[in-house]
């Protein structure tokens, strides 16, 4: 668990005073008994459709890799014995992409001066030796 969603539980357990939980169903006052139904009902009254819970899962493994963390500790943060299984999760996005190719210019920037073009070695090169 992050600091944020951290933080963010202790101030909802603060708020709840001497409640026993944190989260309750407005209609009964009691707890959820069952988180999936919960969050299907939270994403229908949001207008969100073709989201299930699951998706979060594939979210999260998302997010890591573009955040630039490997893939061995994604693996293990999701719990999965397979890097098989993990690869799965991670989705190539537009943004992770450019971030790539991004990289790779910087990455021929700092390395320019060890190419040389056909061009330029034939001019380095003593004109009895052409």
């Amino acid at each position: 668990m992050g600091p944020i969603v951290q933080e963010a539980l202790l101030d909802l357990r603060a708020q709840a005073g001497d409640a026993e939980y944190v989260f309750t169903n407005p209609d009964t006052e009691t707890r959820y008994t069952d988180i999936k139904k919960s969050f299907s009902a939270a994403c229908r009254e949001a207008g969100i459709t073709n989201f299930t819970f699951h998706d979060l899962r594939h979210t999260f493994g998302t997010r890591l890799a573009d955040a630039g963390v490997d893939v061995v500790k994604i693996k293990e943060l999701m719990g999965h014995s397979s890097i098989v299984t993990t690869m799965r999760y991670i989705h190539a996005t537009d943004q992770g992409k450019r971030g790539a190719i991004t990289v790779l210019s910087e990455y021929r920037k700092q390395r320019r001066h060890k190419f040389v073009t056909k061009e330029k070695r034939q001019a380095l090169q003593p004109a009895a030796s052409r």
